[in-house]
């Protein structure tokens, strides 16, 4: 699967395409994000709405590699300076979602604005099917507004 791992560039990219997004929080630590990567999403169910229908961003959590002193962010969350791709990740999922868990997935629109209920670990694949749907065809009744 091709994706990104910069919320902005991926952002930028479904606009272009006028594609939704998936938003995979994750992490390199993380088993059960492994576990939804090793059997949820090869279905080839799954595999073709991500390759076909959205653009993939992920963001770990847990990249230890430090940004530029001109991206770091202080949090409103918790009001501390994030230094590092994983903290700015964390922070970007807890302020904007009201979470911190992963694997976790939000899928949107070009706009930011959320398609369906967000979904967790849940090894289920027609239910991970119909999640892809379901903000599929949420993103379309949008376009015809």
């Amino acid at each position: 699967l091709k994706g990104y791992f910069d919320y902005e560039q991926g952002f930028a990219c479904a606009k272009k395409l006028n594609k939704p997004i998936i938003i995979d929080f994750t992490g390199h630590g993380c088993v059960n994000c492994k576990m939804m990567e090793k059997n949820v999403w090869p279905d080839p169910e799954v595999l073709k709405r991500l390759q076909e229908d959205y653009v993939i961003i992920a963001l770990y959590v847990d990249d230890r590699t430090e940004l530029p002193e001109s991206e770091w962010i202080t949090s409103s969350v918790d009001k501390k300076i994030k230094k590092t791709i994983g903290k700015k990740n964390v922070d970007f999922e807890i302020s904007k979602f009201n979470v911190n868990a992963q694997p976790y997935y939000v899928l949107l629109d070009t706009s930011g604005n959320i398609l369906t209920d967000p979904k967790a670990y849940d090894l289920n694949v027609p239910a991970f099917v119909k999640f892809l749907d379901t903000g599929l065809e949420n993103f379309r009744k949008g376009e015809k507004k």
